[in-house]
């Protein structure tokens, strides 16, 4: 898996500027790092899960960075006559896309679990001896 891959994915879920593009492959190979940091040694590097969940982490990223850096305007309205154009708050826009980016990662790393290291513990056979 590559973070060209990644970057692939990714565009099938949103868009950005020409002048973006490093920073975007930057992000994808972040994101791929960050995925394959949790999969087992004997995990397929191949799968494209592997790709969809860094994507998915890019996306969300992505999207966090943009709801910090859109504008924030409550409301904007002209009127020219009989003709009258408002503008609603772009910041509803962005927590709803936010949160969309947010399940859709959740949804991709529950579709890798079984690649992934378990890094849980548990306590088994556990003998309690009550003193008098």
């Amino acid at each position: 898996m590559t973070a060209w891959e990644v970057k692939d994915y990714l565009s099938h879920l949103t868009s950005w500027e020409e002048n973006e593009e490093e920073n975007i492959l930057s992000l994808c190979k972040a994101s791929l790092n960050e995925i394959t940091s949790m999969l087992k040694a004997d995990a397929d590097r191949a799968d494209a899960r592997i790709a969809s969940a860094a994507a998915a982490n890019a996306y969300y990223k992505l999207s966090l960075k943009r709801s910090f850096s859109s504008s924030q305007e409550e409301f904007t309205s002209f009127k020219a006559g009989d003709v009258s154009i408002t503008q609603g708050n772009s910041q509803n826009r962005s927590e709803k896309i936010l949160d969309k980016a947010e399940k859709l990662y959740n949804e991709a790393l529950r579709s890798i679990i079984p690649l992934c290291q378990d890094n849980g513990f548990a306590f088994e056979n556990v003998k309690i001896k009550v003193m008098p």
